[in-house]
C-alpha cells in the first residue's frame, strides 16, 4: 500500500490537479491573515477552510486516473482495497502539508511568534478537519458517483454539513473549541476529536471501497 500511495501521489503531482486547491487555500490564508489577530480563533477559521479544500483534494486525487488506467492500477496492486487505502493515504499526506502551511503562515506573515502549545493545538485542529474532509471526499469518487460534476457538488455539500453539524462532525466541535478560546482547549478534547475523525475515515473508506466494488 505504501508503493501504491507513492505511485498515485507522483501521478497526481504530475497531473497538476492539486493546483486549484493549493492556490485557493493559499489565497484564503493570505487574505485572512492580512491583518494580525489572536492565534487560536485564527486557527479555527483556517481549519474550517481546510475542510472543503481537503474534500476537493481527496476527490480530485482519487479521480486522477481515467477508468481504464484505474483498472490497471487495481490489477497491479492486487485489490481495489489496496488502491483505495493508497489513494486515501496520499490525500492525507496532502492534508498534512497544508496543515503545516496553515499553522506557520500567521507567524511568517505577521512576524508574531506563537507558543509551542498554540502551534500544537492548531496542528491538531487542522488535521482533524482535514481528515474529516478526506473521509467525505473519498465517498464521492468514481465509480460510486460516475459524473464528476455530481460528485463535486455532493462532496462539497457533505463538507458544508460537516461544518455546521454539531452532533455528527468532529470538525464542527473542533472549530467551536478554537473559536471560543480562551480558554485554550485541552489536548484530551482535541485527541478525542481527532480519534473520532480517524474512525470516520476508516469507516467511510471501507464503505467506499465496498461500494466501488459493487458498482464497477
Amino acid at each position: 500500500m505504501t508503493a501504491v500511495a507513492r505511485y498515485v501521489l507522483a501521478d497526481y503531482m504530475r497531473s497538476q490537479r492539486y493546483l486549484p486547491q493549493l492556490v485557493s487555500y493559499l489565497g484564503f490564508l493570505a487574505i485572512f491573515y492580512a491583518f494580525p489577530g489572536t492565534a487560536l480563533p485564527g486557527y479555527g477559521a483556517s481549519a474550517a477552510a481546510l475542510l472543503p479544500i481537503s474534500v476537493w483534494l481527496a476527490l480530485s486525487l482519487h479521480n486522477t486516473e481515467d477508468p481504464l488506467q484505474a483498472a490497471v492500477t487495481i490489477v497491479n496492486a492486487g485489490s481495489r482495497w489496496r488502491v483505495t487505502i493508497g489513494k486515501t493515504s496520499a490525500a492525507l499526506a496532502g492534508v498534512l502539508a497544508l496543515s503545516g502551511i496553515a499553522v506557520i503562515w500567521p507567524m511568517v506573515s505577521s512576524g508574531m511568534l506563537h507558543t509551542p502549545t498554540d502551534l500544537a493545538v492548531g496542528l491538531f485542529a487542522h488535521l482533524t478537519c482535514g481528515i474529516t474532509g478526506v473521509a467525505l471526499g473519498t465517498c464521492c469518487t468514481r465509480p460510486i458517483i460516475k459524473r464528476q460534476g455530481y460528485a463535486f457538488a455532493t462532496a462539497l455539500l457533505l463538507g458544508l454539513i460537516a461544518l455546521v453539524s454539531r452532533l455528527l462532525s468532529p470538525a464542527n466541535q473542533t472549530i467551536r473549541l478554537l473559536s471560543g478560546a480562551p480558554p485554550r482547549p485541552s489536548f484530551t478534547e482535541l485527541l478525542l476529536l481527532m480519534g473520532w475523525a480517524l474512525i470516520m475515515l476508516v469507516a467511510l473508506t471501507s464503505m467506499s471501497s465496498w461500494l466501488a466494488q459493487r458498482r464497477r
